[in-house]
């Protein structure tokens, strides 16, 4: 077998298995909050050297929450936001954060959507226009050394 097939092959397992992991069924990743929480009231404890007691709590209430919202709208969130958003094996995944992104990404599409061209005689620069998709449709360049 050639070594150009054996990369091909390769490359098409790692695909194939990486993307099977991250579907699962289209289901949202599994977190330890417990663990996490845990985890993130030790580093805050060593950092600031007092020990606070409704932080773990406060902690796993915020996971908790974030967690029912984003299986609320699990079917109806863009696959492109879970790629770019959700990310369990990152050290610390929180779905506060995840939640977060997911929350900014659509406040970002919204505000292109409404107001999809840059302001005219405008003095910021670039002067950027989306597509309602979110990509970039064109860009102009100023030039401020007038």
């Amino acid at each position: 077998m050639s070594i150009r097939l054996s990369i091909v092959i390769s490359g098409a397992i790692v695909l194939m298995a990486s993307s099977a992991a991250l579907s699962k069924e289209d289901a949202l990743p599994t977190i330890d909050i417990q663990k996490q929480c845990r985890a993130n009231q030790s580093t805050t404890d060593a950092l600031f050297g007092n020990k606070s007691s409704n932080g773990f709590e406060h902690c796993v209430n915020s996971e908790e929450t974030a967690r029912g919202k984003l299986v609320e709208r699990w079917k109806t969130i863009p696959p492109a936001d879970k790629t770019s958003c959700i990310h369990p094996t990152n050290y610390s995944p929180s779905y506060f954060e995840w939640l977060g992104c997911i929350d900014t990404r659509v406040y970002v599409l919204k505000m292109r959507t409404e107001r999809p061209v840059s302001l005219p005689n405008s003095t910021i620069c670039p002067t950027v226009s989306w597509q309602i998709n979110g990509e970039i449709a064109s860009m102009v360049a100023c030039n401020l050394a007038r």
